[in-house]
């Protein structure tokens, strides 16, 4: 059973596609309206962390929904949105001092921009305006998400309205924008921030956003190590703050607690959501370093005049503070690691045996498969092949859910799968997918 938008009253975001109806789910596994089972090799859209249907979850949602389902946040505040706050601080890295709670990611990251602005304003520097992000990243669907979006094929539709803000390129070794490897390149794609920064004007500049690790619209694109340590040490030196979009990459995703953990280059905000909750309830948030506050607290105003109906809510609250106490409970986060490592491997295996993946990357279980139509020169399908739609849609009709894009090689052409399934996936499990994920590359190219 189906459902497409000629159908029904739903607008999709795909309109010319039928999407199954999904009816329940459970562990790794989604289950159809029409009884067909699907293995999430991509934890819904890389939000599910702790598995679906855990039913310590499901009570703690109700206990709370009973208790307070709604208190507007300009007036009250709840104890599921302190006890949260403490437990995101105790994970986070060293120096956060506040969290602000939103309902997704793209609010976390709207909500950061302007606390960008409103610090800079706080110490006297206002004109230090504009966020400088990378190009191939992806911030989210509001205005400045999306002016910070780098992903030329997102941006497109929005770019009449878009703020005029800097890009530069990507940190992606097996597509080098320079032309050399690592390390002999000396990390030129984090020294050009230095040198947009300066082109810009230092005054101009508040901030640089990154995805430690660049998710859905680059396939997991990982720095080497010391990117993120020139990245800082650039900020420091312009007095630019350093935005970790940690929307994906945070609560265990890649084997840490944070993305950003991979590197000793401390982020002074960071934005998260998806793993937060596990996709139980719709909900991110902003953290931010102490000197961050204590330029709001010092300030003249006591007023930071943005938010959203839903921040803080309780059963939101409630829902993402017993995923992470089951996530800490169970050891997921180095559950991540351990099964992330042995799914990078099997991955590698099938790229020694399949002509069209070209680079297998990616950190714990975010990992990033990218497809070629020639290995020896990266050459990567046109774009009018729709490459990786192919693959997804093929593997869906095999029982396997996964996420692919295009734009991987240059933001116009080339194709990827970003894998995240749940932390809680087995090695039999890892298997299967591989399998059918095989079986899916050889049926796609056999078809042209």
């Amino acid at each position: 059973m189906a459902q497409s938008a000629q159908q029904g009253p739903l607008f999709f975001r795909e309109w010319r596609h039928e999407h199954p109806v999904i009816e329940r789910a459970e562990g790794m596994y989604l289950y159809g309206a029409d009884g067909r089972r699907y293995l999430d090799a991509a934890g819904g859209v890389h939000v599910v962390g702790i598995g679906h249907g855990v039913q310590e979850v499901v009570d703690a949602m109700e206990r709370q929904a009973r208790k307070v389902c709604f208190a507007y946040g300009g007036a009250f505040t709840n104890q599921a949105q302190w006890d949260l706050a403490d437990k995101i601080l105790a994970l986070a890295p060293p120096g956060m001092r506040k969290v602000y709670f939103v309902s997704g990611g793209s609010e976390a990251n709207e909500i950061a921009l302007t606390a960008i602005h409103h610090y800079f304003v706080e110490k006297g520097k206002p004109t230090k305006t504009r966020v400088i992000a990378r190009w191939q990243s992806y911030h989210g669907s509001t205005v400045g998400a999306m002016s910070m979006t780098g992903n030329v094929l997102r941006r497109r539709d929005h770019s009449a309205y878009a703020l005029p803000f800097p890009h530069i390129n990507p940190c992606n070794c097996y597509r080098c924008p320079y032309g050399s490897t690592y390390p002999e390149c000396g990390l030129a794609c984090a020294w050009e921030l230095d040198r947009t920064i300066r082109r810009e004007g230092p005054d101009t500049i508040a901030a640089f956003i990154a995805e430690p690790l660049v998710g859905t619209t680059a396939g997991a694109f990982t720095p080497p190590p010391g990117y993120y340590e020139v990245i800082r040490q650039v900020c420091d030196q312009h007095d630019v703050l350093f935005v970790a979009d940690e929307v994906i990459t945070g609560f265990g995703r890649t084997g840490q607690k944070f993305g950003s953990d991979h590197w000793q280059a401390v982020p002074d905000i960071i934005t998260c959501a998806k793993g937060i909750s596990s996709g139980y309830a719709p909900i991110g948030a902003v953290v931010i370093q102490d000197k961050i506050w204590q330029a709001f607290a010092q300030g003249p105003r006591d007023t930071f005049f943005i938010g959203y109906t839903f921040s803080g809510h309780p059963v939101s609250c409630a829902t993402a503070l017993a995923v992470q106490n089951y996530l800490e409970k169970h050891d997921l986060i180095k559950r991540s690691a351990a099964m992330g490592d042995y799914l990078k491997r099997r991955l590698l295996d099938l790229a020694e045996r399949t002509p069209s993946i070209g680079e297998v990357r990616g950190k714990g279980l975010m990992l990033g498969v990218e497809f070629v139509r020639d290995k020896a020169s990266k050459k990567p399908f046109p774009a009018e092949a729709h490459f990786a739609g192919r693959v997804v849609r093929a593997a869906l009709a095999k029982g396997l859910h996964l996420i692919g894009s295009s734009g991987t090689a240059d933001g116009e052409v080339g194709d990827h799968l970003l894998i995240t399934p749940p932390f809680i996936i087995t090695e039999a499990q890892c298997d299967e997918m591989v399998a059918i994920l095989e079986e899916t590359l050889c049926e796609v190219m056999s078809n042209g």
